[in-house]
């Protein structure tokens, strides 16, 4: 019998480290809203694309960071709710950004008449599953039609 059980315990300890789990990788943003509008705070709700190219699914619980449009900082964001992720596919991440308007309205001319935004996203995220807890970093930069973000704002 204690040789059965150190066999599963061993074996226990030993399959999660076979197992490749490969980062969540972030894709972009959509469903642009306004959320609460004011000149000291601002929120605006939007979805976080990614793609999760492991064959299992899990949950994210926590998930924060800061955005930057064009190198200028804007905010920080925070998950709205926990999401459940499907394997090996694209999914949607609920957030809330809060935002400094003084800094966005100061530059919002430049960021208007240009084709492309320059954004970046720096941050991390808890993925869970079965008790297992894991920090992945959430980071993203990239080039983003302006028509495009502008025509996903919904009041």
């Amino acid at each position: 019998m204690k040789r059965i059980l150190i066999i599963v315990v061993i074996a226990g300890l030993l399959l999660p480290s076979c197992m490749k789990y490969q980062d969540i990788k972030f894709l972009g943003v959509d469903h642009v809203r306004i959320g609460k509008l004011g000149m000291n705070e601002s929120t605006l709700d939007m979805n976080l694309v990614f793609n999760n190219p492991n064959r299992m699914g899990a949950t994210i619980n926590n998930a924060r960071g800061q955005a930057w449009i064009q190198d200028i900082y804007i905010g920080d964001f925070l998950l709205s709710e926990d999401v459940k992720i499907p394997a090996s596919s694209n999914f949607s991440v609920p957030v809330s950004l809060k935002l400094n308007l003084k800094d966005l309205v100061k530059n919002s001319l430049n960021l208007i008449t240009r084709d492309s935004i320059a954004l970046r996203v720096d941050g991390s995220a808890q993925l869970s599953k079965g008790g297992i807890i894991k920090n992945f970093p959430l980071r993203y930069s990239g080039r983003q039609s302006s028509q495009q973000l502008l025509g996903q704002l919904r009041f």
